[in-house]
């Protein structure tokens, strides 16, 4: 999959058999911390968000857990990242109100 960002630098990101993704491109001008990589231009790259939701493809849905620097790029470090259909935990207890999303009842 290739990324294009805001600059026109082009990322090419593989995945790898073990579930890793290698992300290969310029790396000159980049931001690294120990949670973090942020080439010039983007796309910053977090430990523990959604490779599929930095890169908008599907196929990488996997979340990310941290980089190994290699001789071709940024190996990312990924698990998958398990959907369970049936779970709705996160929608609020709430009351609606002719349409209203009334948060503050109890």
């Amino acid at each position: 999959m290739e990324y294009k960002n805001r600059y026109g630098d082009v990322y090419t990101f593989t995945k790898q058999e073990n579930g890793n993704v290698l992300m290969e491109g310029e790396f000159k001008w980049m931001g690294v911390g120990d949670d973090f990589i942020d080439p010039s231009g983007g796309p910053f790259i977090q430990i523990g968000q959604m490779l599929s939701h930095i890169i908008y493809d599907t196929d990488f849905n996997v979340m990310v857990e941290g980089f190994k620097n290699t001789e071709n790029g940024y190996l990312i470090l990924c698990k998958e990242h398990i959907i369970d259909p049936d779970n709705f935990l996160h929608l609020a207890d709430t009351k609606i109100i002719g349409g209203i999303i009334n948060t503050t009842e109890k």
